[in-house]
C-alpha cells in the first residue's frame, strides 16, 4: 500500500536527530578567542540575562558554530544546537527543535500543534536554544519561531547563527525587530592571524611573519577554519620554522591544486 504524504513526514523524522549539533566544545587545538569571539561573547552575557534573541552572521570558518558551542557549555543553564538542512520544509525549525529538547520525535507533524508542543517543551526546559544555518530556513519557518518565541519569553533565549543570517532575518520584520543583540564574525586580520597562530600552534611561534603572510594571502585569507588546516599539516610533517615553500605544499595537500577547495 503507498504511503500518504503525513507517513512520508512522519518516517523522515527519524533522521533529524543527525543536525543535532553537540552543545560543548570538541576542538583538537586550543580555543582562540578572536575580536569577533569577544564581542559575541559580551552580547551571549545579555542575550542570557534577558533571555533575548541574538544573532551571530559572518563568512563560514570564523568561528559561529565554535563560539555556538562554547555559548552553550558556559551558559550554566541547559542547552541545545540544532543545524538546519538547506531547502528545510517550513515545520523543521519546529520539529528539529523537538527532537534536539527530548529526544524523541514530535507528536504531530502539523504546524499548530506541532508549535503548542514546542512551547510546552520549552517551559519547562528552560534552556538557550541555539538555531544553526539559519540562513537555510525561509520566512514562513521564521514567522513560526517568532511566534514561539513571543509566547516563551521571558524563559528561554535563542541564539540564531548562520552566513547572511542577518541578511535572512530582515526578511521578516517583526522577528529582525525583537533582535536585540548582533554580533558580526570578521576574518582575521593579518596581527590577530599572528596570535592565533602561536594560540593554536606554540611550537610554530618562531615562523617568520614573512612566511605567515604569504600563507595567509596564498590561502587563509583571515579564515580561522583555513588556518588550522595549514597548521595541522604543518604539525604532522613535525616542523618548527616553516618556509614558503612549506606554505607551498601544506596549500597543495588541502586543495590537490583546487583554488577553489576550502
Amino acid at each position: 500500500m503507498r504511503s500518504t504524504p503525513e507517513q512520508r513526514r512522519r518516517n523522515d523524522l527519524w533522521d533529524l536527530g543527525n543536525l543535532v549539533l553537540p552543545p560543548r566544545l570538541e576542538l583538537d587545538h586550543p580555543l582562540v578567542k578572536t575580536p569577533s569571539f569577544k564581542r559575541a561573547q559580551a552580547n551571549m552575557n545579555a542575550i542570557l540575562k534577558r533571555d533575548r534573541m541574538g544573532i551571530l552572521d559572518g563568512p563560514p570558518g570564523t568561528g559561529k558554530t565554535t563560539f555556538a558551542q562554547w555559548a552553550a557549555e558556559k551558559a550554566d543553564r541547559p542547552s541545545v544546537i540544532v543545524a538546519m538542512p538547506e531547502n528545510p520544509h517550513p515545520t523543521d525549525i519546529l520539529r528539529l527543535s523537538i527532537v534536539a529538547l527530548t529526544g524523541q520525535n514530535p507528536v504531530s507533524v502539523d504546524k499548530v500543534p506541532l508549535s503548542s508542543e514546542l512551547v510546552d517543551v520549552l517551559a519547562d526546559w528552560q534552556g538557550l536554544l541555539i538555531i544553526d544555518e539559519v540562513q537555510n530556513v525561509g520566512l514562513q519557518g521564521l514567522t513560526q519561531l517568532r511566534y514561539v518565541h513571543d509566547i516563551i519569553r521571558p524563559k528561554v533565549p535563542f541564539l540564531l547563527v548562520g552566513y547572511g543570517a542577518l541578511t535572512t532575518v530582515a526578511t521578516n520584520a517583526p522577528l529582525s525587530e525583537r533582535i536585540k543583540n548582533r554580533t558580526r564574525f570578521k576574518r582575521l586580520d593579518l596581527d590577530d592571524v599572528f596570535t592565533a597562530v602561536r594560540i593554536i600552534a606554540p611550537h610554530l611561534a618562531e615562523t617568520p611573519d614573512d612566511v605567515l603572510r604569504y600563507a595567509d594571502d596564498t590561502y587563509g585569507l583571515g579564515i580561522l577554519r583555513r588556518w588550522v588546516n595549514v597548521l595541522e599539516h604543518w604539525t604532522d610533517w613535525e616542523l618548527d620554522k616553516p618556509t614558503r615553500a612549506d606554505v607551498d605544499d601544506a596549500v597543495l595537500s588541502i586543495t590537490g591544486g583546487s583554488e577553489d577547495a576550502a
